[in-house]
């Protein structure tokens, strides 16, 4: 009768969730972001995980009807995701009613300031774009990684395993800087088993699953490209991987590092294009604010409007088979990315410095001459706030002391999830508020349930004297 309750209460929950998401399909319509066409049209630079997703929608529902479709899944992930963030954070931390509204608050007020505050003005869940179904998968993959550390029984822990690695495997395919998962997936897997099998063991374990996981998605990449290109290769973005940045950051002299010489002309053009339109860190003005903000303008338009566009030229000129174009793509951008490695490497930690100020800022709060100091004082109370609860759990110890200790792992992992996406994201591209959006809720659900954890002590020991 109990359990029967307990899940009707879910349901309620699920319920509430998927009308608090849905209602901004019903306001709002399908939001077509700029992307948006290049997943639906399954351009061969793009990721294959979120084409599929709309490919399988417009197969099954007919073209009219799909992106309505794709929508509201995405509304129904997002409200299970609610549901289950609620549910599990309520089960491993024991919250009273109080704690789980807070956690539930928190998953709805990122969709509020999307929708009313931020300067998009609508809630990711109805647009078209890759965060509207990764920020639910993300949710899925972060509770894993909380069973793996949490739960005590072996059977559990592999479940949550595979289920980190599955989720992991899906985020990959749909965003590359999702890499990130497989990183964490390592560090979480070292530290929960290292106790029982050494840390020899463990990490072999965590680098052999590891491994499955990014074979994984490797095979879901080429045989994606085979089915709609006939070529057993990756997506044509995968071999440029910081390509854009370098050529953000390069100038022409750089070409001496070249070796052949049509990859040289290829590069001078894509030069003097990008130079016609100030796409170069050479026209940035100064301050990491305003070199992160014409980095961000500038990246998409190189890799898209000039790179691709410049190499299918060169395609062109040299008679390339249709068979061969995706192979040949790779092996020009891939090989240009390498080359100019070198040379940029003391532009590219400039550059990742100003975009680690800059992702840092957004994950908390947005980026603002006086909100940059807030985010600041929030790190600094969130460090705070952990360094009083081990306090705490060193002298209350028993059940007490590990309920804060649980709470402790949950805020550094959070915050190692910051980090690992900051720094990541920050070599690749530039931290976008999209990008650093993962790990936002997840900030505030940490420091309030440790919050929560630091009052209830106070009030059961002010008890405990009476």
């Amino acid at each position: 009768m109990r359990q029967q309750k307990k899940l009707i209460k879910i349901f309620i929950l699920f319920l509430v969730s998927l009308a608090f998401y849905l209602v901004w399909y019903l306001l709002d319509g399908i939001i077509l972001t700029e992307d948006a066409p290049s997943y639906i049209h399954m351009q061969s630079d793009r990721e294959p995980g979120y084409c599929l997703y709309l490919w399988l929608f417009r197969t099954v529902f007919g073209t009219e009807l799909s992106l309505h479709a794709a929508v509201v899944v995405q509304c129904v992930a997002a409200a299970l995701a609610a549901c289950a963030v609620t549910v599990q954070l309520t089960k491993f931390f024991e919250l009273n009613w109080l704690g789980s509204a807070g956690v539930l608050a928190v998953q709805y007020g990122i969709t509020l300031l999307n929708r009313f505050v931020a300067q998009r003005r609508y809630s990711y869940f109805n647009s078209i774009e890759t965060e509207g179904l990764s920020y639910s998968l993300w949710i899925f993959y972060f509770l894993c990684l909380l069973g793996i550390l949490y739960h005590s029984e072996k059977k559990d822990r592999l479940r949550s395993v595979a289920g980190a690695v599955i989720w992991s495997v899906a985020l990959i395919s749909i965003r590359k800087h999702m890499l990130i998962t497989l990183v964490l997936l390592f560090l979480v897997m070292l530290f929960a088993f290292w106790r029982s099998k050494g840390w020899a063991r463990a990490g072999i374990c965590a680098l052999v699953v590891c491994l499955v996981g990014f074979a994984g998605t490797k095979l879901i990449d080429c045989s994606y490209n085979l089915m709609m290109r006939g070529t057993f290769a990756p997506h044509t973005g995968d071999s440029s991987f910081i390509l854009g940045t370098e050529l953000y950051l390069a100038d022409k002299d750089m070409v001496s590092y070249i070796q052949e010489e049509h990859n040289k002309a290829v590069f001078l053009e894509i030069m003097q294009r990008a130079d016609a339109k100030e796409y170069n860190t050479a026209y940035a003005q100064k301050g990491w604010q305003a070199v992160v903000d014409h980095y961000s303008s500038a990246y998409d338009r190189i890799k898209f409007d000039i790179v691709m566009p410049v190499i299918r030229e060169a395609q062109d000129a040299q008679g390339i088979a249709d068979a061969d174009r995706e192979e040949s793509y790779n092996l020009i951008a891939g090989t240009l990315m390498r080359e100019l490695l070198v040379p940029s490497i003391p532009r590219l930690l400039g550059l990742f410095g100003c975009n680690v100020i800059h992702g840092l800022v957004t994950t908390v709060l947005k980026v603002h001459r006086i909100l940059n100091w807030a985010a600041l004082l929030l790190y600094v109370c969130y460090a705070a706030t952990i360094a009083a609860l081990v306090w705490l759990a060193r002298r209350a110890g028993g059940g007490a002391g590990q309920a804060a200790n649980n709470a402790v792992w949950f805020a550094l992992l959070v915050l190692l999830s910051i980090a690992v996406n900051v720094c990541f994201t920050s070599l690749t591209i530039y931290c976008q508020m999209r990008y650093m959006l993962y790990n936002t809720g997840l900030f505030y659900q940490a420091w309030g349930i440790m919050l929560l954890q630091l009052w209830e002590q106070r009030t059961s020991k002010k008890g405990s004297v009476v």
